[in-house]
């Protein structure tokens, strides 16, 4: 496939309602190249025409810019963090804590958030709202069943919380009426407010520098004083107190102060 050109990406955010611009050129044309490939289209020209009269191909194309790349507890050591320190703390300042999953993908990553603070505090009624732009991705994770195979990526300790019946992995009542889905575009749509953790991982690595800003500035508007960011271990937030941060642990800012 070649390279795209400015058209190209202009059209494709035309019909898709979504701001190509803001991703990483080489991550979009690798996604893209994937897609014409298992829609048997032969390049761009012939996707932008179908584009055009189908509907579905467009949900689907904006499906596959979801990036969904997920697994339970991914980087363990940082959810050792956040459930010996972070979590703990947070419980004690709020009680009661609003969680917001960006990003969520399949719903690996809030379920493991709802196992970590069921855990932590039983008898608290935490709520999760989990969010993505895939709504395909969304309907799996309300499903709440993934292969067996998944749950080694649990950790020990919590693999007696789920349920594994006819070679699936189930996630069982008491965690999935923790966590509420819904669509949501980090680059245009408003974010929800009072949050006391946020949890985006490994996202924000295939936008550009440029719409970076906006998007830290949002959600330290989300958060409330005192609420905490969970990053991935392949992000940084350079210079975080130019949005109202401060580093805890690697991975981890808490919200203070104006931003």
């Amino acid at each position: 496939m070649r390279a795209l050109t400015d058209w190209q990406i202009a059209q494709l955010s035309r019909w898709l309602g979504l701001d190509l611009t803001a991703y990483h050129p080489p991550q979009l044309q690798r996604l893209l190249t994937g897609f014409l490939q298992r829609q048997g289209l032969a390049d761009m020209d012939a996707l932008l025409a179908a584009l055009r009269r189908d509907a579905r191909l467009r949900q689907a194309l904006l499906d596959s810019l979801g990036i969904n790349v997920t697994q339970f507890f991914r980087d363990p050591t940082m959810w050792a963090t956040l459930e010996r320190e972070v979590l703990p703390d947070l419980l004690k300042r709020f009680k009661r804590l609003q969680v917001w999953s960006a990003g969520c993908s399949v719903g690996k990553e809030p379920y493991s958030l709802a196992v970590v603070l069921h855990r932590l505090d039983p008898k608290g009624n935490h709520a999760i709202l989990a969010t993505d732009i895939d709504e395909a991705a969304l309907r799996q994770a309300q499903r709440a069943e993934y292969p067996a195979s998944d749950l080694q990526e649990i950790p020990p300790t919590y693999r007696t919380l789920f349920v594994v019946r006819d070679g699936r992995l189930i996630v069982p009542e008491a965690l999935r009426k923790m966590v509420r889905f819904e669509r949501l575009n980090l680059l245009s749509d408003p974010y929800p407010t009072g949050v006391h953790l946020l949890v985006c991982r490994n996202l924000l690595i295939y936008f550009r520098s440029e719409v970076k800003p906006k998007i830290f500035h949002g959600f330290a508007r989300a958060l409330v004083d005192g609420g905490v960011l969970f990053l991935g271990a392949s992000e940084v937030l350079l210079s975080p107190s130019a949005y109202g941060f401060m580093p805890l642990q690697f991975g981890f800012y808490r919200r203070v102060g104006e931003r």
